[in-house]
């Protein structure tokens, strides 16, 4: 039965946003060329265009359900008792496990520059494979997100090509896939539970069995 000091936080659907929002501070702040306000975008490649300035389309591109972590069983949750409302217990839905696999195509004002910046891209996510603790939103850790893994996504070049061939009159340029996973979207569905206020317990004493010869 989960802790009233540990329950989870209301959700106000930005879950997604949120950890879009911390992964691209994560790059600005790790990678010098990106670090302006306005070089990480959630813009998809089909509306990136031009080379004014160095940028990174970090783009959401698809959200799968984990089914390795569905049908996870609810919590209890203690509520305490309050104007003429007397304690009670609330069982919580479980949260809804999924993966949210990004696009990353670095757009420089070279192509030499865009080799850099995939370099650093890459190595930033080796040497932070995860985001958690002050890398993450409090509000999302509030609402069951720990740690959230940071995984390459590796697809063959006939993928990839497909990939790209849902940005008509864009040329292919070097892209790299992440899977953040798990993340907790939590349910709206909750439920009172009464908690006994009382019980009375009857002892009755059992006849004694005759004496046998």
């Amino acid at each position: 039965m989960a802790d009233p000091d540990n329950s989870m936080a209301a959700d106000d659907g930005q879950v997604i946003l949120k950890i879009s929002q911390s992964l691209a501070r994560l790059i600005r702040g790790s990678i010098p060329e990106l670090q302006a306000e306005s070089a990480v975008v959630f813009d998809s490649p089909a509306e990136m265009d031009g080379h004014e300035q160095n940028r990174l389309s970090l783009y959401l591109y698809q959200i799968e359900i984990n089914p390795w972590l569905r049908n996870q069983p609810g919590t209890l949750t203690r509520r305490p008792a309050g104007a003429g409302q007397p304690a009670g217990l609330v069982r919580q839905a479980p949260a809804l496990p999924v993966d949210l696999i990004y696009m990353m195509v670095p757009y420089g004002r070279s192509s030499e520059i865009e080799l850099v910046l995939i370099n650093k891209l890459v190595r930033l996510f080796h040497d932070v494979p995860a985001l958690e603790g002050p890398l993450l939103d409090p509000a999302v850790r509030a609402l069951g997100n720990q740690s959230i893994a940071i995984v390459p996504q590796e697809e063959s070049q006939h993928q990839m090509r497909d990939l790209w061939a849902g940005f008509p009159g864009k040329s292919y340029k070097i892209t790299r896939l992440y899977r953040l996973s798990p993340v907790q979207l939590p349910s709206t569905l909750s439920a009172g539970v009464e908690m006994v206020e009382h019980a009375d317990a009857h002892l009755a004493s059992r006849p004694r069995e005759e004496a046998r010869p």
